[in-house]
C-alpha cells in the first residue's frame, strides 16, 4: 500500500504520542515451562519463549524529510538495529554542548528533517487467544510505525520505551515492519543534551507474546519495622495474580495490594546488594523479579538510606560507546559499572535521561544508587536569541505551557518503568531547563505516585525566584559552585533546610579534576552534603581507523570541538589520572604529603663541562659534556602550555596577553668567572614584560648551577608555568624521580599520587588517552631527577618536571593525538612552578593557592 500523503499528519508537531499503551514497569514475561537463563548475573530476557526478538539487520533508505517517503520502495541498503544511523554513514556526526541543532520555530518542525525509512520482516506464528505487543526501547527522535502496511501509530520520548499492541495487524507467518524515524520533532526541544546528537533505532526492538488478558502492572515498595522488612506488592492488572516470595504464596485480586514480612530482612545497600527473589505468575505467565529492602529518608538536613547518613560519590554517565554512539550493549554496561567499582563510585547519575531498562538490573544487582533523570534538557534557550547566554530565555521556556505534555510525559515515562528498581534512590526532573509553569504537573504527578524518594532538579538556580523552595523538589542542588558559594548560598544560610547535592562537579575536561580533595573535605565534614556527581564518567569522540574525532570533524559547522572529551576515562575506558584523583579521594584520602625519601647521591661520570649562553634568548645553547654536545635542541623560557581546563582562559592569554607570543628580551648578558649572568623579561610586541627572569649559570667540574629567578607581571592574573625546556638524544629517553608518582601529578591533582622514588620513560610517560594533545606527565613535589646515563638534577626548592616526546608547541598546536609526530629528541621541561589543573573549563576559577607564584627562585644543580 501506499504510505499515501502525509500533509495533514505532522504530528511530529505536538507532544502527543499516537497508538503506543500507557508507560509500565520493565518486565519480560516467560512462559511456565521455560528455562530461565542468567547474563551477567541478571535474568536472560533471550531465554523467554514470550519474547522474540526483532534486532538485526533491517534494510534502510534517507529521504529529506517523512513526506517524500515512499512505502513501497525498495530498499537496497542495509543497516543493523539498534544503531545509530551517523554511525553508519547517514547524515552528519554533530557534537553540541549547548545548542539546539535546528532552527527554533517552536511546533513548526523545519522541513530539512531527515528521514530513515526501516524494514524489517519477521515470521510469527500467531496463536489464538495471543496478543502480540511491539517494543522500541528507544528511538531518536521520533518514528511512524506501519505493519503490514498498515498504519499503526506514532510516537517520540526518545529514551523511553514505546510499546504497541499490533495483534490485529500481525499475520500468521510473514509479517513487514517499516519504521520511519525523524531526526528532528517538537522533543527535539526538550532533547537538548550535552552530546552527540544521533538518530536511529538505537536500543533494542522485540515482540512480547502475551495471553489475551494478562498482568499489565505492579509496583513493589519495601520499608522496615526495626529489624523486619515488609514488602507491599500492589497488582495494578485488570487480573488476578499469584506471588511467591520468602516462601510464601499470595493470591492478589485485580487492583489490590498484599504486604508481606520478613524477619531479621538483609537490607539493599550499595557494597551489599541484599536481593529477594519474587515470582509473579497469571494466565500461564511467570515474571522474575528482584526485591532489595531499601529505604530513602530526608530527616532534618541529612539525606540517608536505611537510616544512615549516605555519601553519594557520584559521576554522570552517558549511554556512549566510542564505536556504536548512543547504542550501548550490556557487556558495554557491565564494563562501566566495575569500573566504576573500582574507582570507589558508588552512585551515578544517568545524564540526562533513563539508561537502557537493564542498566538498572545491573545496578541492582552490583549495588550502585542511581538518580535516575527524566528525558529533559532544553539548554539551547540560553543563546536563543543570540546572547552569550541568558537566564531570561530560559525562564521563558519554562513557563511556556506548550511543553507541559512533553514535560509531563517525561516524568511519567521516568517514574513508571523504573518504579520497582531498588538502585532508584531519586528521581530528577531533568537537567538544564530552568523551571516553571510547564514542568508543575509533571513534577506532582511524581511527587504522588512514589512517597518513598526524594525528587532532585537543580534547574531551580536558573529559574524564577518565587519556585526556589518549592515543595515538589526535596534537595538544593548546583552545578560547578565553588565551595565559598555553598557555603555561602547554603550550608551557612538559616533559610536552606535541604540536603545539598553536588549534580555536576570537577569538570573532567582533558588532564582536569585538580579539585576534587577541596570538594570532599567540606563534603565529609558537614551532614547537609550528599555528594556530588563527577561531569562526567568517559570521553566521548568517534573511533576512526585515524584515531579519535571529535566536534568539528566531520564537517558540521556548529558544535563545540573537543568539549565533548570529558570524562574520567578515555573513550576506550582507560583511566585518565583524572580518575585515579577520584578513586584515592571517593576512598577516603584527602591529602598525599611529601614525605622523606632517600635521595641517590649521584657522583657523575663526566670530567668536565663547559656551556654557552645565547645573548638573544639568555638561555643556554650548548652544553659540552668531555667535549660532545649533549643538547639537541638549545634550552628556552616556558611559559606556556596547552591544557582544556584552561579553556576559558586561553582566548586571554592569546589576545590579551599574548602570552604564546612572547620572546625573551634580554637586558644584560655578561660572562662572569665560572658561566654568565642574565637579566631580562619575556615580552609580547605592544605589551609590558609578561614575566622579568634572571638567571646564573655557573660550571664547576661536572656540574652545572642553573640559579634562576622570575617576577610575573601584575597585570597577569595567572601564568601557566615559568620553566626551562630543552631536548636531548632519544637514548637518554629512561628517567628516574623522587616526587609524587606514579602518574602525572600537579599541584592541585596528587592526593591519587604517593610520594616516592620511581622510574619511567618518556613514552610512557606521555598520556596518549587525551584526544586532544596537551600538558601531560608533569611530576610535581619533585626533590630529584635522574635522566638515565646522563645526567641527576637536584634542587634548593621542589620543582615539576616531565620527560616526553613531544614539546610544548607541538602539544599546544596539534588538533588530535594521533597527528602527534615525535621528535628526533627526548624533551625535557624542568619548571620553577605549573599552575594546578583545576576544572575551570566548565567549573570555578582555580583556588589561588595552586596559581603559580608571582615571584620565585630556585637552584638547580646538574650532576653529568
Amino acid at each position: 500500500e501506499i504510505l499515501g500523503d502525509l500533509t495533514f499528519m505532522k504530528e511530529y508537531q505536538s507532544f502527543d504520542r499516537i497508538g503506543t499503551l500507557p508507560h509500565r514497569s520493565y518486565y519480560i514475561p516467560f512462559g511456565t515451562e521455560d528455562k530461565v537463563k542468567k547474563v551477567y548475573g541478571i535474568v536472560d530476557r533471550n531465554s523467554s519463549s514470550r519474547f522474540l526478538s526483532l534486532d538485526g539487520i533491517w534494510q534502510v533508505k534517507q529521504y529529506k524529510n517523512v513526506e517524500q517517503v515512499d512505502l513501497n520502495a525498495q530498499l537496497t541498503q542495509t543497516i543493523p538495529v539498534p544503531s545509530c544511523v551517523q554511525m553508519h554513514g547517514y547524515d552528519c556526526h554533530q557534537y553540541m554542548d549547548i545548542d539546539f541543532a535546528m532552527p527554533i520555530t517552536m511546533q513548526h518542525v523545519t522541513n530539512n528533517n531527515p528521514c530513515w525509512h526501516h524494514r524489517r520482516a519477521f515470521n510469527l506464528e500467531k496463536k489464538q487467544g495471543e496478543r502480540y505487543y511491539l517494543n522500541f526501547e528507544g528511538v531518536d527522535s521520533a518514528f511512524y510505525l506501519y505493519v503490514n502496511g498498515k498504519y499503526k501509530g506514532y510516537s517520540q520520548i526518545s529514551h523511553a520505551t514505546s510499546e504497541f499492541d499490533i495483534t490485529d495487524l500481525v499475520n500468521n507467518g510473514k509479517n513487514t515492519l517499516d519504521v520511519l524515524v525523524l531526526k528532528w520533532c517538537v522533543s527535539s526541544y526538550l532533547e537538548c543534551q550535552d552530546k552527540f546528537r544521533m538518530s536511529g533505532i538505537f536500543r533494542n526492538v522485540y515482540i512480547l507474546k502475551r495471553p489475551e488478558k494478562h498482568i499489565t502492572d505492579y509496583f513493589i515498595k519495601t520499608a522496615f519495622n526495626k529489624n523486619d522488612g515488609i514488602l507491599t506488592f500492589k497488582n495494578e492488572s485488570e487480573v488476578d495474580i499469584c506471588i511467591e516470595f520468602a516462601r510464601r504464596k499470595a493470591f492478589i485480586k485485580a487492583g489490590k495490594s498484599v504486604e508481606i514480612l520478613v524477619k531479621n530482612v538483609k537490607k539493599w545497600m550499595a557494597g551489599s546488594p541484599n536481593l529477594y527473589p519474587l515470582t509473579i505468575s497469571s494466565q500461564g505467565e511467570v515474571i522474575y523479579e528482584k526485591v532489595g529492602f531499601r529505604e530513602v529518608s530526608i530527616e532534618g538536613k541529612v539525606f540517608k538510606i536505611n537510616g544512615q547518613a549516605i555519601k553519594l560519590k557520584g559521576v554522570n554517565r552517558h549511554d556512549f560507546n566510542c564505536d556504536t554512539g548512543a547504542t550501548v550493549t550490556l557487556k558495554n554496561i557491565v564494563l562501566d559499572l566495575r569500573l566504576m567499582q573500582q574507582l570507589n563510585v558508588n552512585a551515578i547519575r544517568t545524564s540526562h535521561y533513563p539508561n537502557m531498562p537493564e542498566f538498572y538490573l545491573l545496578c541492582d544487582q552490583m549495588g550502585l544508587l542511581v538518580m535516575n533523570e527524566a528525558d529533559v534538557e532544553n539548554h539551547g534557550a540560553v543563546v536563543s536569541k543570540g546572547e552569550e547566554e541568558s537566564i531570561e530565555h530560559w525562564k521563558e521556556f519554562g513557563e511556556n505551557m506548550f511543553f507541559e505534555k512533553g514535560i509531563y510525559d517525561r516524568d511519567v515515562a521516568l517514574i513508571e518503568r523504573d518504579k520497582n528498581r531498588p538502585c532508584v534512590i531519586i528521581w530528577s526532573l531533568g537537567n538544564e531547563a530552568s523551571f516553571g509553569k510547564s514542568f508543575i504537573r509533571g513534577a506532582r504527578y511524581i511527587k504522588k505516585r512514589d512517597n518513598s524518594r526524594p525528587v532532585h532538579y537543580e534547574g531551580l538556580q536558573n529559574a524564577h525566584k518565587k519556585y526556589y523552595f518549592t515543595k515538589l523538589v526535596d534537595m538544593v542542588s548546583m552545578m560547578y559552585a565553588s565551595c565559598e558559594m555553598i557555603k555561602k548560598d547554603v550550608l551557612d544560610n538559616p533559610k536552606e533546610t535541604r540536603p545539598f547535592v553536588l549534580c555536576e562537579y570537577t569538570h573532567s575536561l582533558g588532564n582536569g579534576s585538580g579539585d576534587v580533595s577541596e570538594y570532599w573535605e567540606m563534603i565529609y565534614n558537614n551532614e547537609q552534603c550528599m555528594g556530588g556527581f563527577v561531569w562526567e564518567w568517559a570521553d566521548h569522540a568517534i573511533r576512526t581507523k585515524k584515531g579519535f574525532l571529535y566536534g568539528g570533524d566531520f564537517g558540521e559547522k556548529v558544535h563545540n570541538a573537543n568539549y565533548c572529551c570529558d570524562g574520567l576515562l578515555t573513550p576506550d575506558r582507560k583511566f585518565k589520572s583524572n580518575a585515579l584523583e577520584v578513586k584515592a579521594v571517593y576512598g577516603g584520602k584527602l591529602k598525599s604529603e611529601i614525605t622523606d625519601v632517600a635521595i641517590p647521591c649521584d657522583k657523575g661520570k663526566a670530567s668536565n663541562v663547559s656551556i654557552d649562553v645565547d645573548s638573544d634568548t639568555g638561555c643556554i645553547s650548548s652544553i659540552l659534556v668531555d667535549g660532545k654536545e649533549i643538547l639537541v635542541s638549545p634550552m628556552s623560557w616556558n611559559i606556556y602550555r596547552q591544557c582544556d581546563n584552561d579553556k576559558r582562559l586561553i582566548p586571554k592569554w592569546k589576545t590579551r596577553y599574548r602570552l604564546p607570543d612572547c620572546l625573551p628580551e634580554i637586558f644584560s648578558c655578561t660572562k662572569t668567572e665560572n658561566g654568565f649572568s642574565v637579566e631580562g623579561a619575556m615580552v609580547a610586541a605592544g605589551r609590558f614584560p609578561a614575566v622579568n627572569f634572571s638567571a646564573d649559570y655557573s660550571v664547576c667540574k661536572n656540574q652545572l648551577i642553573i640559579d634562576v629567578s622570575y617576577e610575573v607581571a601584575d597585570y597577569i592574573p595567572n601564568l601557566p608555568r615559568f620553566g626551562l625546556e630543552f631536548g636531548v638524544d632519544k637514548k637518554f629517553d629512561k628517567f628516574a624521580y623522587v616526587g609524587f608518582g606514579p602518574t602525572e601529578s600537579y599541584v592541585d591533582k596528587h592526593v591519587g599520587c604517593e610520594y616516592g622514588y620511581y622510574k619511567g620513560n618518556a613514552k610512557s610517560n606521555y598520556f596518549h588517552g587525551y584526544v586532544h594533545p596537551q600538558e601531560s606527565g608533569s611530576h610535581y613535589g619533585t626533590k630529584y631527577l635522574c635522566l638515565n646515563d646522563l645526567f641527576s638534577l637536584t634542587a634548593e626548592n621542589i620543582f615539576s618536571f616531565s620527560v616526553n616526546p613531544y614539546t610544548t608547541y607541538q602539544l599546544c598546536n596539534t588538533t588530535h593525538d594521533f597527528k602527534l609526530k615525535e621528535n628526533n629528541f627526548v624533551n625535557v621541561c624542568i619548571d620553577l612552578a605549573m599552575r594546578g589543573v583545576g576544572s575551570q573549563a566548565c567549573g570555578v576559577g582555580l583556588n589561588k593557592e595552586f596559581e603559580i607564584p608571582k615571584t620565585s627562585r630556585n637552584v638547580f644543580k646538574i650532576t653529568f
